[in-house]
């Protein structure tokens, strides 16, 4: 980069040196007229764009002294005039001619006057011929040339126009004549320097095939714009407790916002912009009709914006605002992957065929109202999700512990700039980085049960039973759920090493349910001598400890008897506690009121 930033310097003096340096045999010798060049705006351009339009760059010239009009029945002399960018073009082709969409204006004629040279990559038939120096701001001559790539520096940074008519102004012509050079769009991220968070000039350097008909004075280089990131995209992600066993209408889990860097970084698509030289603010840029086919400056879209919501839980819907309005009047509406101006869309219903299935959907809202004058625009869309609970810890909907995200940025996003693609479009890159920012995940529903006390010591037993209480909808409103039980030990020496390795144990005999699992309505039940193989095998045999037991289902209850071998002479009872499961709880258990409390204070145990 730094050899083709001294490749520029060296070409831009060449310039001013062979543009001011006028042969004295020229001085009399045909129509001559000097030419300053000015930028007539200098728009911001957003770092990300590969398709983004420059500020027109204007040429003013008058005759040299000793050179008159073209006499009247004379053709006008002719000269290439080259525009050369360190950034890489993005100027597409318009038309079966060969031109491209930018375009070379003579005198800036109005929309009636206007006449394209039909043959763009040969000018030589797109003669005008003198009239006393009149404005080439009428008809019958032509005025408007197309660009063909190619120039000093290649066909990936320069472009000429073939032919440009030259003819020293007259006083009808006001003494001037005009060339406008527009319609030039270039790849943003290719500037030098544009990478930073700082304004980048685009700089852009213009050049004549002849120093005897036309000589740039001064200003060869112009600044024709600022490269800056043009959007901010956040999101924010409410991560509702969503439990795989309720079932949920429209809730909210995040809200993505797309903010404007600078004004006017959102722009409509631009309709009939016709006039040389009015500042629109639009994607599009001059249109005017090419003989060949098709019209120039044309935008395919507004500016649109995307969000990518992803690795989102099987059985799951996702929906998303379809529009928005900001403070400033700016305003967006859904267009992919449906149309919508008003109200929720569902984007993405993720298929429940498959417990370990993830989905991932692109939203895209166009702007439909900009405001130049106003900044900065804001425009926020929520993210809601639905789904049907169906719990189960092996063949539950929606999936468990599946966390989905979302990204953001410009849209359409590109590998590459190709002739011929959508106006505007954009470099890949969404904020924030991989994966994004979290919005929700479903948890399995569990209840979580402590049995302080169990024993199977030498002479003594216990018996435990669980209960799936899910079954009575009255008056509680349990949703039935079906899930399994898994059982751990734990005690002086560990109760589990007596007992065998510790895990789901089940004495159902439903042959529809899986091994371990409890239906609504049913109780496991069971002893420790039942299931401790060596119960009694000694008379130091066992030990005393604690046992929890987690459910994958709500409205487990528990219950342990305790009592010496054949309930002879000792029996006692308990209620198992229920230990509170915040990350999973519907309504998260609190400190009771206590003003002290902060965070979770402990266990907080219930029957």
């Amino acid at each position: 980069m730094a050899d083709f930033r001294r490749w520029f310097l060296a070409f831009a003096a060449l310039v001013l040196v062979l543009g001011s340096a006028v042969p004295a045999s020229a001085q009399a010798v045909g129509p001559q007229v000097t030419c300053t060049v000015s930028s007539t705006v200098t728009p911001t351009l957003r770092s990300e764009g590969l398709t983004e339009l420059v500020g027109d760059i204007l040429l003013v010239c008058t005759g040299v002294p000793g050179s008159s009009p073209t006499p009247k029945g004379k053709y006008d002399a002719q000269a290439d005039i080259t525009v050369s960018f360190p950034a890489l073009l993005s100027t597409s082709t318009v038309g079966s001619a060969g031109g491209l969409d930018a375009l070379l204006l003579v005198d800036d004629p109005s929309v009636g006057n206007q006449t394209v040279c039909p043959t763009p990559t040969d000018a030589a038939g797109c003669i005008n011929y003198g009239d006393g120096g009149q404005t080439f701001n009428q008809t019958g001559k032509y005025n408007v040339f197309q660009g063909v790539l190619g120039g000093p520096a290649g066909p990936t940074h320069s472009i000429t126009f073939l032919g440009v008519p030259v003819d020293p102004p007259g006083s009808a012509a006001g003494g001037q004549l005009t060339y406008r050079i527009t319609n030039v769009r270039i790849q943003a991220p290719s500037v030098p320097g544009s990478a930073g968070l700082s304004l980048t000039p685009v700089f852009a350097f213009v050049s004549t095939s002849s120093s005897t008909s036309i000589t740039i004075s001064s200003n060869s280089q112009q600044t024709v714009g600022y490269v800056y990131p043009g959007l901010t995209f956040s999101a924010t992600g409410t991560n509702p407790p969503f439990l795989q066993c309720l079932s949920y209408t429209a809730t909210p889990v995040g809200a993505l916002t797309f903010a404007e860097n600078f004004p006017n970084s959102f722009k409509v698509k631009g309709a009939d912009q016709t006039t040389p030289g009015l500042v629109y603010y639009s994607e599009s840029g001059l249109n005017v009709a090419i003989p060949s086919g098709g019209t120039t400056g044309v935008a395919n879209t507004p500016t649109e914006l995307e969000a990518v919501i992803s690795n989102v839980p099987a059985g799951v819907q996702v929906w998303v605002d379809a529009t928005d309005t900001d403070a400033q009047g700016i305003s967006a509406n859904l267009v992919s992957p449906s149309t919508a101006y008003s109200g929720t869309v569902k984007v993405l219903d993720t298929s429940k065929s498959a417990d370990t299935a993830v989905g991932s959907v692109t939203v895209v809202w166009a702007v439909n109202t900009a405001n130049a004058a106003a900044f900065p625009a804001s425009l926020v869309f929520n993210v809601y999700v639905t789904f049907s609970g169906a719990p189960g810890a092996g063949g539950g909907s929606p999936a468990t512990g599946v966390t989905a995200y979302a990204q953001g940025g410009f849209a359409p996003q590109v590998s590459g700039w190709v002739n011929g693609g959508p106006v505007p479009e954009f470099v890949i890159g969404l904020s924030p980085a991989a994966p994004g920012v979290a919005l929700f995940q479903v948890s399995l529903c569990q209840t979580i049960l402590l049995f302080p006390y169990v024993t199977d010591f030498y002479g003594f037993d216990t018996g435990l039973a669980i209960s799936n209480t899910s079954l009575d909808n009255l008056p509680v409103g349990a949703a039935p759920q079906t899930g399994t039980c898994s059982v751990n030990f734990y005690g002086d020496g560990g109760v589990a090493k007596t007992l065998g390795t510790s895990g789901v144990y089940s004495s159902v005999s439903d042959t529809t349910l899986t091994k371990g699992e409890i239906a609504p309505g049913q109780t496991w039940a069971f002893s420790l001598s039942g299931i401790d193989s060596g119960y009694e095998s000694t008379s130091t045999y066992g030990t005393t400890g604690y046992a929890i037991a987690t459910c994958d289902f709500q409205y487990a209850h528990g219950y342990s008897f305790v009592s010496d071998t054949g309930i002879r002479n000792f029996a006692a009872a308990y209620l198992a506690l229920i230990i509170p499961d915040a990350p999973r709880e519907p309504r998260p258990f609190v400190c009771a009121g206590a003003a002290s409390c902060t965070g979770q204070p402990g266990e907080q145990l219930v029957h």
